[in-house]
């Protein structure tokens, strides 16, 4: 078969064009690679001073499991190799930056990406307290929170040389967005508890304009049942809050007062919006005109006495206090 010579022309021009076509390689793919497609991760997002911190690194423009990864801090190299994507180490103090510069050449290139990274160690506490949680006078503990009460937490940057007035603080409740409560110098949230949690979930980010500040603070608030605890009246001195009376506690007076103090009960709402519910030996008894006092005149010496008290808020579900104690006569 005799071929013509432009045929043979034309497949001359074919095969050398399939040789010498650049194929889709990895060569190729790395042409462009800018530092913004290389994506950072910092674990935790905003570390505390002294915390252990871990740098992740990933990208969708290039494979860096095979891409060599040198990273160095302060001109020295502190982790360097194929495929080195994370780096973990120990934050420095409060207010000291560490800064990371990392250098990405992708496989069969010799173009090489710089990454530079600055972690800035801050700190930043809550604190929180029950705003209608009932405690007593003299009371030095802690004012815990019952069902449906309200709490008040407040964010305290610790390691913020701009102070707390000069940041934009971020609040969220068991892991939902709180926009109202956050904002330019909102560094305090007020909210109600949900009835049906047994604890309420805190976190707020603190940040300050100029970015040199960053700090984030999770909280668990427990939520806790309120209990009546019995003291006894004084003609002479009043409440003797300084002694909480036990269980079978001994009573010599042939007239003694019972004072019930419902610790931690939500006592929004007036003196008609409570039930008060109290019992002598399992007998029911007319509530006093003093609701939370009440006083006995023990028809004989001997025995035992066991009074107690239920006290429920009528306008609340599972706001409610109760109590037992037993009289030595």
């Amino acid at each position: 078969m005799i071929l013509s010579r432009g045929k043979i022309l034309f497949g001359l021009l074919f095969s050398l064009s399939v040789l010498f076509t650049p194929g889709i390689g990895s060569a190729a793919s790395e042409i462009g690679l800018q530092s913004g497609d290389i994506e950072v991760e910092t674990i935790p997002e905003n570390p505390e001073p002294y915390q252990d911190v871990t740098i992740n690194l990933t990208s969708f423009a290039t494979d860096l499991n095979k891409a060599t990864i040198v990273w160095q801090s302060g001109g020295r190299t502190v982790l360097s190799g194929i495929g080195r994507t994370s780096y973990s180490f120990k934050a420095l103090g409060p207010n000291i930056t560490i800064t990371l510069d990392v250098s990405i050449t992708p496989p069969n290139s010799t173009d090489k990406v710089t990454k530079r990274i600055s972690i800035n160690p801050s700190e930043i506490d809550i604190l929180w307290e029950g705003i209608d949680s009932y405690t007593p006078p003299f009371y030095k503990g802690k004012s815990f929170v019952s069902s449906g009460g309200m709490i008040k937490v407040v964010a305290l940057p610790t390691t913020s040389t701009s102070g707390r007035t000069n940041a934009t603080y971020s609040w969220k409740n068991n892991d939902n967005a709180v926009l109202n409560a956050s904002g330019y110098n909102k560094d305090s949230y007020i909210f109600v508890n949900d009835e049906l949690n047994t604890r309420e979930n805190i976190s707020v980010t603190a940040s300050t304009v100029n970015g040199s500040y960053n700090a984030t603070k999770n909280l668990n608030i427990p939520i806790v049942n309120p209990k009546i605890i019995f003291y006894k009246k004084s003609p002479t001195e009043g409440v003797l809050y300084n002694k909480a009376l036990i269980n079978e506690t001994f009573i010599s007076e042939d007239e003694f007062t019972l004072v019930a103090v419902p610790y931690f009960l939500s006592l929004k709402g007036n003196e008609n919006d409570f039930s008060y519910k109290w019992q002598i030996n399992g007998e029911g008894i007319e509530t006093p005109s003093r609701k939370t006092e009440l006083t006995v005149r023990p028809s004989s010496k001997g025995g035992y006495a066991t009074i107690s008290l239920v006290l429920e808020n009528l306008n609340a579900f599972f706001q409610k206090a109760s109590g037992q104690i037993k009289i030595n006569l």
